[in-house]
């Protein structure tokens, strides 16, 4: 799949008089890249992809939401099918070699349904200055059976707690950032797709490397998130997750947790807080 799709990336926005090469309309044309999503069980239509995975964890921290390498599942909620990783080679070069394929066409999958790329998590070195991921919003949902064979969805963000905000996350806040490219350095200065050699599909901990993102609060934050066991599905269930542009009607129907006294009034605290930098913000030189 690399010979297919880094070309298209490296191509200019305009050849001459030429209009702009259309990738997902390449991407959908290629024998190639049907028989890729066919291998690792992705499908796609306008707006909306499709990948198989499992449970992996239903509590303690999350970094990712989703993954596709196991080297990346100890702090993971779903993970992928055949997600593996070529063996070492002699002589490992700084990178551990790519993935197999899977990352690199669930992101062109995204392209092929229409998805604009967006841009990843960016920071100034010299200033310190974030700039959030960007990008179409994409809302994520696990379908599964339940022990009767009837067919379950639930939206994954409220499988999520968040430290920052004390409450689950908020929905439609993922964005389609489009995995970045990586370059491996001297001395030949290969290009990998991020995710191909990071496995990170949806971010939970902020990464550039991911095909999704989120611009929840936390996002910088280690250790802000958790997986809430008692929405969380168990561990080794099937799982679909669909990514869609528009929003989907979910079975589940989650009741609000219920916070001690000590939270309710931290809660409050750092919604007072968030406020008070938002106006001084507005208030800011220049806005």
């Amino acid at each position: 799949m690399r010979t297919l799709l880094l070309p298209l990336l490296l191509l200019p926005a305009w050849a001459g008089e030429e209009a702009p090469v259309d990738i997902g309309l390449v991407l959908r044309e290629s024998k190639e890249f049907r028989a890729k999503c066919e291998e690792f069980r992705i499908s796609y239509e306008a707006g909306q992809v499709r990948a198989l995975g499992r449970i992996n964890q239903r509590g303690g921290p999350c970094e990712y939401l989703i993954t596709v390498a196991p080297a990346k599942a100890h702090e993971t909620i779903v993970l992928l099918d055949k997600g593996e990783r070529p063996a070492a080679k002699e002589g490992a070069e700084r990178r551990p070699e790519p993935l197999n394929g899977l990352a690199e066409t669930l992101n062109n999958a995204f392209l092929a349904a229409g998805f604009k790329k967006g841009e990843a998590l960016k920071w100034n070195e010299e200033t310190g200055e974030v700039f959030a991921p960007s990008g179409e919003t994409v809302h994520l949902y696990a379908e599964w059976k339940d022990e009767k064979g009837a067919l379950r969805r639930a939206r994954m963000s409220d499988w999520l707690w968040c430290w920052e905000t004390i409450d689950p996350m908020r929905p439609g806040l993922y964005v389609f950032t489009g995995s970045v490219l990586i370059d491996e350095g001297p001395p030949d200065h290969k290009n990998w797709l991020g995710c191909e050699v990071d496995g990170l599909v949806a971010a939970v901990l902020s990464t550039s490397t991911a095909i999704l993102d989120h611009r929840e609060e936390g996002g910088l934050s280690n250790g802000a998130y958790e997986a809430i066991p008692a929405r969380v599905p168990a561990v080794g269930t099937r799982v679909t997750c669909v990514f869609s542009r528009v929003e989907l009607d979910a079975t589940e129907k989650y009741e609000p947790l219920k916070l001690t006294p000590e939270l309710e009034a931290e809660k409050k605290k750092k919604a007072e807080e968030r406020a008070a930098r938002e106006k001084e913000k507005a208030l800011a030189p220049g806005k």
